[in-house]
């Protein structure tokens, strides 16, 4: 199963979409949030001190919970969700986390900082 996920993963390019889906949420938050940016990231921001790289695949059974027991967010589908730890200067600051339907297919992400 672990082997399917990866070839999955590699046949529809996610770790390139999951940087390239990085980039653009850090772009826009480094420009529209500019001041929070600059207390997380400091005054000197140095890209090259960034590390981006894809960290987990996982995939995930939506609506296990058939009978609704306990309330969660549910999709209708199953989906898999890429994980790219935020790291500046050796410091784990977030994750960026994509979805993909099964076709490959990004259908929403979240760019968190702790």
């Amino acid at each position: 199963m672990i082997n399917e996920l990866r070839q999955w993963a590699l046949e529809n390019k996610i770790e390139k979409k999951s940087i390239d889906g990085f980039w653009f949420c850090f772009n826009n938050y480094k420009i529209d949030n500019h001041e929070e940016f600059r207390e997380v990231f400091g005054e000197n921001f140095d890209e090259t001190q960034l590390k981006i790289q894809l960290k987990n695949v996982a995939l995930f059974i939506d609506e296990w919970d058939a009978a609704k027991e306990y309330d969660a967010v549910s999709y209708g589908f199953d989906y898999a969700i890429s994980y790219i730890p935020i790291e500046y200067k050796n410091n784990k600051l977030g994750v960026y986390r994509m979805l993909f339907r099964l076709n490959g297919e990004s259908f929403d992400d979240f760019f968190g900082l702790d």
